[in-house]
């Protein structure tokens, strides 16, 4: 039974079950040789109640599953203990001899021991027949107030006076309507349980499939937004093919917008993936609010100005603008909510982005509350009631002609939520939108603020020149090496190329100290990896070849990638496509120190 899931798993486990069957025995042996005869009658009664009860549900589920050898068996049971009910328990329903009034007793307790091993075998069962109680249930409850009512009776009749039958009548109606309160009460309760089992798992299809139809609408949009931009990206990369080079310019710029849109597209679902999986980290840093949303406010200034949009930053209200945050994701935030501001606004409408600090009742953190808002078009109360669920968008780009994933708001909402904020949303269609973000951040100082610019290395000293400085580009694929060899070479680097970490290796270690100025290396390769390399590279006798710059270029784009690289000995990450100043930034940075 505990094989079954019908009792405990402690039973699975022969010492438990020695020492219970040990205990059972005991008690039996304590309350005397006629305990033996109780159970025989009890069993002989209930044996053919559980048979015929049996026998009818291996009917039924054979006849579900077509097996007529089942079905055969399990109608002969059951029209077998029909025959034995109607000879040995219909006649001597009434008549008290026909057990012991300690075994009608035992009859009542055995039902309500039947309720309990009901539901633990629905609770512990995925099995679909355990949809209700109606007939076991009944059958139960019904065997239960017959059992009471035989023992009251087989009790009254032992008794020869009045006075004895009123005793009687009187503790044992008691005793009576106790158990078979009990007995109501533990069966609705088993019933109400399977019922709310039974929902659960039906709003669990309701979810899972409301989750499946909302991802094949999302792969259905990202197909569609996708081929968009590759549309584009094709299309003008085949004129350009084609044309001379005074049209060049036109196209080119198209190109590079389309891509950056597929670079969005491509970034939001792998960061959705990321906060699904629970791999997604704060990284707490000094950093000044004032600026954050100012940067924020700057790129998108120039687009607001082109829609003719009435765009405003308000940060004056800020008393503690130093504070220890995540200062990627706080900007993501911001984007994301102007961007749907900036998106879902018409010609001539109004965005505001502002920033207020309230008291946080404590010295060491602040209280700051973050509004975004717009007199756009607005949305819907069906729609705001899953606006931050992942892949819900209320019009598709076909339909609004809006781009996006519909990932914005959820990936805001998440990082939100880790940092132990709360959003409200203020909308209705026509009347614009306001999104407040409620949220305490540790106050910095200015000497946290020093120290963290000392760390990043942030000053407003010149660049490096490349110009004359080598620089060993490890790269498998040929396209992204022909491409990274150009820009560095524009930047003024003497190039030289190695297909993989090994390669690499072996020129490193050949070449003589200070030949190699720095190193930009790819991760995933073949025949040895870059953080094999790099590691290679630092463990070589030379320490002077052995302390080389090394920087990862590559795809693996993630906080723990960035972590794996600096782990393997490099001094920098970029990520790929690589975005020129960036790169340019930090091999000026690199080589600086």
């Amino acid at each position: 039974m505990a094989e079954d899931k019908i009792l405990s798993d402690r039973f699975t486990k022969t010492t438990y079950s020695i020492f219970f069957i040990m205990v059972l025995v005991i008690a039996i042996s304590l309350l005397g040789r006629n305990t033996l005869s109780w159970f025989v009658d009890l069993t002989s009664f209930g044996a053919i109640v559980a048979y015929g009860y049996t026998s009818a549900a291996a009917y039924k589920i054979a006849r579900t599953e077509g097996n007529r050898k089942i079905m055969a068996a399990g109608l002969v049971g059951t029209l077998l203990s029909l025959v034995l009910g109607c000879v040995q328990i219909v006649p001597n329903l009434v008549v008290l001899e026909a057990m012991g009034s300690e075994a009608f007793l035992l009859l009542s307790l055995w039902c309500l021991l039947g309720f309990v091993f009901y539901w633990q075998t629905a609770k512990r069962s995925s099995l679909a027949e355990y949809s209700g109680m109606s007939t076991s249930g009944v059958v139960l409850f019904a065997l239960l107030v017959y059992g009471v009512l035989m023992w009251l009776g087989k009790l009254l009749a032992r008794q020869n006076d009045l006075a004895g039958m009123h005793t009687v009548l009187v503790v044992g109606g008691i005793v009576a309507i106790l158990i078979i309160f009990v007995g109501l009460i533990v069966m609705l309760y088993v019933l109400y349980q399977i019922r709310a089992m039974h929902e659960a798992v039906e709003r669990e299809k309701i979810r899972v499939a409301e989750g499946s139809l909302a991802r094949s609408q999302f792969l259905f949009n990202m197909s569609h937004d996708i081929r968009t931009p590759m549309n584009a990206i094709i299309g003008y990369t085949t004129l350009a093919l084609k044309e001379p080079d005074n049209m060049l310019r036109g196209y080119l710029t198209k190109i590079e917008k389309s891509s950056q849109q597929l670079l969005t597209l491509i970034n939001d679902v792998l960061e959705m993936s990321r906060i699904e999986n629970g791999r997604i980290e704060l990284e707490y840093n000094p950093m000044d609010l004032r600026m954050v949303l100012d940067e924020a406010g700057e790129l998108f200034a120039d687009q607001m100005e082109r829609k003719r949009i009435d765009f405003s930053v308000h940060s004056s209200q800020l008393r503690n603008r130093y504070v220890w945050c995540d200062k990627k994701s706080l900007s993501r935030i911001l984007l994301n909510l102007i961007s749907n501001a900036f998106k879902f606004t018409p010609e001539g409408g109004t965005v505001s982005v502002s920033i207020y600090e309230s008291s946080s009742g404590d010295a060491e953190y602040g209280s700051y509350e973050i509004r975004v808002q717009d007199s756009g078009i607005g949305m819907s109360k069906e729609f705001v009631a899953k606006m931050f669920n992942a892949f819900e968008r209320e019009r598709t780009s076909t339909a609004s002609g809006i781009e996006g994933t519909g990932l914005g708001l959820s990936i805001t909402k998440s990082i939100v939520d880790l940092m132990g904020g709360t959003i409200e949303v203020f909308t209705s269609p026509g009347n614009g939108t306001e999104i407040i973000i409620h949220v305490k951040f540790r106050i910095a100082s200015e000497a946290d603020m020093k120290e963290e610019a000392d760390l990043t290395g942030s000053s407003t000293e010149e660049q490096v020149e490349f110009t004359g400085k080598r620089l060993l580009l490890v790269e498998d694929n040929a396209v992204n090496l022909e491409i990274a060899q150009m820009i560095l070479e524009q930047m003024g680097f003497s190039v030289e190329t190695a297909e993989n970490g090994k390669v690499a290796v072996e020129k490193v270690a050949s070449s003589e100290p200070g030949y190699y100025d720095i190193i930009l290396m790819d991760i995933q390769m073949p025949v040895m990896d870059g953080y094999t390399a790099t590691r290679e590279i630092r463990s070589l006798a030379d320490r002077r070849l052995a302390s080389i710059p090394i920087l990862a270029m590559t795809a693996n784009t993630f906080p723990e990638d960035v972590k794996a690289a600096k782990n393997a000995g490099m001094q920098a990450h970029i990520a790929k496509p690589v975005v020129v100043d960036i790169l340019r930034k930090e091999l000026s940075t690199v080589l600086k120190k």
